[in-house]
């Protein structure tokens, strides 16, 4: 139901990890490098998001303010760590913000119950000047008329990289903070690329079995018969699975989110059904055909008959047991697989295009979360002050003045961390890919990003090269045949489907939610077993619209038509 309500494994920091190695410090992806140098540009266009008629005169993105101003402001207390008698109010970051742009942050509150915390100030009506918002705070502020129309000073103030970084999702994330044509906050862009699911398959089995690499979804399907009937890990019992599935069917890891795009079936994501009208993917008639295979790919023991009990976890032990040979899983999986790599040299896992079921492409379904939106009360003197902070973020500044020990990372003291604003490039990895294996070809580092995690994927890339197996996994995702080639073929292609609602949940999905996806996953489960017929689907899609599906459609449709 929700946007992000998929579960993720207990690995999830894995997945952390690929886009901490990239983002690194600074978090910027290939930002920065543009903005090295802040003198002021000429006049410009507009800003993404900018619904201005007339071009607005650009002025320096890092100039200081003059004279200095003082905000008020909120934040969240993560936990932090601090060295040397730093604190949040007093660090590497409030000096930059104060020595360069003239910006003094007042805290009004610091809390670890940040969301009920600013609840209560919204209500109070005693709003700071700047502050991070969730989703649905965002929404409620800006439908009151609560928020300062940042349209201006981002087209005015923000630096060519901040830009450069909202045209890369192609204004996904200006367009979920803009409201009758007013920017309204600036969000914290996530990375859709890399939630896409894959098809990953044990080529060595392949080979073993005298498999050719799969063209169609019948192939797949073959493939999967073998892998379960012709005994691939040759110890001759009956012990291996051909499709993984677990008890939460539409996960990162182990999922099937991918076997349902291959039918054009998309669960758990907004779409636009064939009227052009918002519509609930798990819903939709394609999902009644994927249901219908799977069961018969259950009852042929294709798929585990013990995956209703099976978490992700229990079934990566399985793969990294070498029980297991096809998978739908998005980008990191030999990550997660380098421990089964360890244990058996020989187990080869490769990534491959979802196959479609007929002469239509599959699409991967792509989810685009945002993290924070950075608002500004309205009646601000300086709107321009979380633009500027927001370039700062984003800017690679001087060693000789802003050491990386006092700003960025100082042994295990992340600073970074110190800023009021974040953000990152949401196809971060997408582009670490790419000047990896430049750098490969060309045997030539400096194409890389050195403020970003793309040296430590190099050298790790390069050792596998090399015959080191340890890098085995950062090669099955950054290797010139890893998973984020594929994704560079689908973004290459315009391929992905990503979801029409990106907000965070609307009030009925609040309420009825839970409900409604424990009906959706017994409902799909118990036809999987087959403890339920195929038409059980009619009836689940009859009773998700009258308990409520309906009306969270209707909340959805007009959040995006807003």
């Amino acid at each position: 139901m929700k946007t992000k309500a998929r579960k993720s494994i207990s690995s999830i920091a894995l997945a952390s990890l690929v886009l901490t190695m990239v983002t690194a410090c600074s978090g910027n992806g290939n930002a920065g490098k543009s903005d090295a140098s802040a003198s002021p540009s000429p006049a410009s266009g507009s800003s993404p998001a900018s619904g201005s008629a007339q071009p607005v005169e650009k002025a320096d993105p890092f100039g200081k303010i003059d004279p200095p101003i003082e905000v008020t402001a909120v934040r969240a207390a993560a936990p932090l760590k601090f060295e040397n008698g730093e604190t949040i109010e007093n660090n590497g970051w409030t000096k930059l913000y104060e020595n360069e742009l003239g910006i003094k942050i007042k805290y009004q509150w610091i809390s670890d119950q940040f969301e009920q915390k600013m609840n209560v100030t919204m209500v109070s009506g005693n709003l700071p000047d700047l502050m991070p918002l969730t989703g649905g705070q965002f929404k409620r502020l800006a439908e009151s008329g609560q928020l300062a129309d940042l349209t201006e000073a981002l087209d005015k103030y923000g630096s060519d990289t901040v830009k450069e970084i909202y045209k890369k999702d192609g204004g996904l994330g200006l367009q979920s903070a803009t409201y009758d044509g007013k920017l309204l906050a600036l969000p914290w862009l996530g990375s859709y690329t890399d939630t896409a699911p894959l098809l990953w398959i044990r080529t060595d089995w392949l080979k073993k079995l005298n498999l050719p690499e799969p063209k169609s979804m019948d192939d797949v399907l073959k493939i999967a018969d073998a892998f379960v009937n012709q005994d691939p890990d040759g110890n001759g019992k009956k012990d291996t699975y051909g499709l993984a599935a677990n008890k939460d069917l539409l996960t990162d890891l182990f999922g099937l989110d991918g076997f349902f795009n291959s039918y054009h079936a998309y669960p758990k994501i907004w779409i636009k059904d064939a009227s052009g009208n918002i519509a609930y993917g798990s819903i939709q008639p394609e999902m009644k055909t994927a249901l219908a295979k799977l069961q018969e790919l259950y009852k042929s023991g294709i798929i585990d008959r013990e995956f209703a009990v099976n978490n992700t976890d229990k079934v990566g032990e399985a793969a990294n047991a070498g029980k297991l040979g096809l998978t739908y899983s998005v980008h990191w999986l030999p990550l997660y697989l380098q421990a089964g790599k360890n244990q058996d040299p020989n187990m080869e896992w490769k990534p491959y295009r979802l196959q479609s079921i007929d002469d239509q492409p599959a699409q991967p379904r792509a989810i685009y979360a945002i993290n924070t939106y950075y608002a500004v009360r309205k009646g601000m003197a300086h709107p321009e002050a979380i633009v500027k902070l927001m370039n700062a973020a984003m800017r690679i500044w001087p060693e000789d003045k802003y050491p990386v020990s006092e700003i960025q990372v100082n042994g295990d003291v992340e600073k970074w961390k110190y800023r009021f604003v974040h953000n990152q490039n949401p196809t971060q990895n997408l582009d670490a890919y790419k000047r990896v294996n430049e750098a490969i070809e060309k045997n030539d580092e400096s194409v890389l990003d050195p403020n970003t995690g793309e040296p430590n994927v190099y050298k790790n890339v390069k050792a596998y090269l090399g015959g080191d197996m340890n890098g085995w996994g950062y090669n099955g995702v950054f290797g010139s045949e890893g998973s984020q080639s594929i994704y560079a073929q689908y973004e290459k292609e315009n391929a992905y489907k990503i979801s029409e609602f990106m907000g965070s949940s609307t009030p009925a999905m609040t309420e009825k939610g839970v409900t409604l996806d424990k009906l959706e996953l017994d409902t799909y489960t118990k036809i999987i077993m087959g403890e339920a017929s195929v038409d059980t689907f009619d009836e689940f899609v009859a009773n998700w619209k009258k308990l409520g599906g309906d009306e969270v459609t209707k909340e959805v449709a007009a959040s995006v038509n807003k």
